[in-house]
């Protein structure tokens, strides 16, 4: 019997420069359920989605403080989210269709492995792997 992690991931937050354009993104286009909307003591608006195996949070600036800067390597923020699909070449055709950027076409980071790289809305990289790792 496997050992359950003492640490599990809770949440990846993500600071959205148009949290509308992010809530389309990961609600409708990757199709991830929407949980709750909410706002922050300081004003920001937070918007949850489920994925089943983890939770997505994006949240928008300060009230009077939008972000001037999109995201990138040399900011803080995600460097790479990955979800697992059942087909590659659907979810590949779901969001090219989409007009997603695609970064990756479907390769094998390791043998046996497949997966495909698209970009999020705030430039945030999101690997697409059709199986567990392990």
């Amino acid at each position: 019997m496997k050992k359950k992690p003492f640490f599990q991931i809770h949440h990846i937050a993500i600071q959205a420069a148009d949290l509308e354009r992010s809530a389309h993104f990961y609600g409708e286009i990757l199709g991830l359920a929407r949980m709750k909307e909410e706002r922050s003591p300081k004003g920001r608006r937070i918007i949850w989605f489920d994925s089943g195996t983890g939770r997505i949070e994006l949240y928008s600036g300060k009230p009077g403080q939008p972000l001037h800067k999109t995201w990138s390597p040399n900011t803080v923020g995600p460097i790479s989210i990955g979800f697992q699909v059942n087909s590659l070449e659907e979810a590949v055709r779901h969001v090219m269709e989409a007009n997603v950027p695609l970064i990756k076409a479907p390769y094998e980071p390791v043998p046996g492995e497949r997966a495909a790289m698209i970009q999020g809305p705030d430039g945030e990289e999101i690997v697409l792997l059709e199986k567990e790792v392990g």
